[in-house]
């Protein structure tokens, strides 16, 4: 009998212990047709910049595991395809052709996920319609200038109204990791006191999110802006060393957000890199990487050969100096005077080579106002 009361008991520990013990983490069940076996499928983290996991086809199917600390907004890879899927320590199931896998995956499991599956669904006959005028003017399928001309416009406009849709939903769902997302990729194409009574409205849970923590620096804190003094900020270099914007105060500033997998960024680096003895001696460069991946910043800036100012925050998609410097697509840069003041503000890179022309072009015209 009374080994029979220690095994209930030993039952009981070990039914508590499982009950108790962390998330397991998620697992996704899937399938792509038309891949050969030992097809390599990877889940891409897109905040993270890393590969959550890996698996090999065997008949089309795949198993991807892990863990995440909040739900994610990562891709499945499939050669040169890929699909969007907000993972979540769940069960999760994927299928999909490997042709046009982003339009054409079906994928559920998870509250963030059927979000996603709305959305999709949504924006999907102006996906098809923009996506469909793309490869005609990628691949000059058209007779005509007139021809061209519509599919520009045809493009246009169904862009428009995909981008419009997903910001409305992203203001629908505020209560949702995906909702906050849209809000904080799109905060500044939305009214100020929306975004406001968005944020004083959110539960506790989701204002502890980093989305939500991002927003309350842009409603509440002082923000860079042209014609005012530049907000200082504290980065390390790669070398781990400590390095505060202010310590270049005198000479004139030429800051510049990037990361490594933004190829335009890419190609203003190595646009100053050859051109470095051409940057006026009076201007210091530095290179904000917004880069969450320590190794991936590391390897481009070797790749590019950056030679000047290379800092960074380690904080990825909701870095904090990013969003004071209200930087939403990158490249995005800044021309900061002798007196600390910003001159200018660029946004994308121009391939034609005029950057360092127009840097001097304006330090000259600010110099002749002294």
């Amino acid at each position: 009998m009374r080994a029979i009361k220690q095994l209930s008991g030993l039952i009981i520990l070990i039914t508590l212990i499982i009950n108790c013990r962390p998330d397991k983490g998620f697992t996704i069940r899937g399938h792509i047709d038309g891949i050969e076996d030992g097809t390599l499928i990877t889940l891409y983290d897109l905040n993270q910049q890393i590969n959550l996991d890996s698996a090999f086809s065997t008949n089309g199917n795949f198993i991807l595991k892990g863990l995440v600390e909040d739900p994610t907004t990562c891709w499945i890879k499939c050669k040169d395809e890929y699909a969007i899927i907000q993972v979540e320590n769940t069960q999760m199931i994927f299928n999909s052709p490997l042709k046009d896998m982003r339009l054409k995956s079906s994928i559920t499991g998870g509250k963030e996920q059927a979000l996603q599956n709305e959305l999709n669904k949504l924006q999907y006959p102006y996906d098809l319609i923009y996506l469909s005028t793309y490869d005609s003017l990628m691949n000059k399928k058209y007779s005509n200038e007139t021809d061209k001309q519509k599919l520009i416009k045809n493009f246009s406009e169904s862009q428009n109204t995909s981008q419009e849709i997903y910001v409305n939903f992203g203001k629908k769902h505020t209560d949702s990791y995906l909702g906050l997302a849209i809000i904080y990729m799109n905060r500044k194409s939305i009214l100020k006191d929306s975004i406001n009574l968005i944020y004083e409205n959110l539960t506790p849970k989701f204002k502890e999110t980093s989305n939500a923590k991002a927003l309350k620096i842009f409603l509440y804190e002082k923000l860079a802006q042209k014609g005012q003094p530049f907000i200082d900020f504290n980065a390390k270099t790669l070398k781990g060393e400590d390095f505060k914007l202010s310590s270049l105060k005198g000479n004139y500033i030429y800051l510049t957000f990037w990361s490594a997998g933004c190829g335009p960024c890419r190609m203003e680096n190595r646009f100053l890199s050859k051109s470095f003895d051409e940057i006026p001696k009076n201007l210091s460069v530095v290179s904000f990487s917004t880069d969450k991946n320590t190794k991936l910043w590391v390897e481009a800036s070797k790749s590019d050969s950056i030679l000047w100012n290379n800092v960074s925050a380690i904080e990825g998609e909701f870095d904090k100096v990013k969003t004071i410097y209200e930087v939403q697509a990158i490249p995005t840069s800044f021309l900061i005077d002798r007196n600390g003041v910003i001159v200018e503000k660029f946004i994308g890179f121009d391939t034609d080579g005029v950057l360092i022309k127009q840097l001097k072009t304006l330090i000259d015209k600010t110099e002749n106002k002294r």
